[in-house]
């Protein structure tokens, strides 16, 4: 503890599970400097309504680099998570139609961070591409 720490007045932030979910979607959301009114109403689907998780991982985000939110999340998050995470994350990325290069960045990171294979994220890639690919219908 840091001798002024007393003087914040607050509590240090504890990271669960759900909040360090909430962080990284935030961290992407947030990686091409714009939040928009879809995001966060995806945002808001991914928490379920949890606004604790929310305002802790901005409270987090307000302390750190975006790209500082890796370690954080890696270290929470058990194996299933982690996927779940991946899988989340870029459903999320492709809400819009496409991947941007800041969002595909942070992606990266985090599969990389989380040591998740190119064998097990590549059926979870075919099936959001499937999902987002509305030229099927035409």
């Amino acid at each position: 503890m840091a001798l002024f720490d007393k003087l914040k007045g607050s509590k240090p932030v504890e990271l669960t599970p759900k909040s360090a979910l909430a962080l990284s979607a935030i961290a992407l959301i947030a990686s091409d400097g714009v939040i928009e009114e879809a995001e966060l109403f995806e945002l808001s689907k991914i928490v379920r309504g949890d606004h604790e998780a929310v305002n802790t991982a901005l409270q987090i985000l307000r302390s750190i680099p975006i790209a500082n939110t890796t370690d954080m999340v890696a270290k929470i998050l058990n194996e299933k998570q982690k996927l779940a995470v991946i899988a989340i994350l870029t459903d999320l990325a492709m809400a819009d139609g496409r991947l941007a290069a800041d969002e595909q960045k942070i992606l990266q990171q985090y599969v990389e961070k989380f040591g998740i294979s190119e064998a097990t994220l590549k059926p979870i890639i075919d099936v959001i591409a499937l999902k987002n690919d509305l030229s099927v219908f035409s």
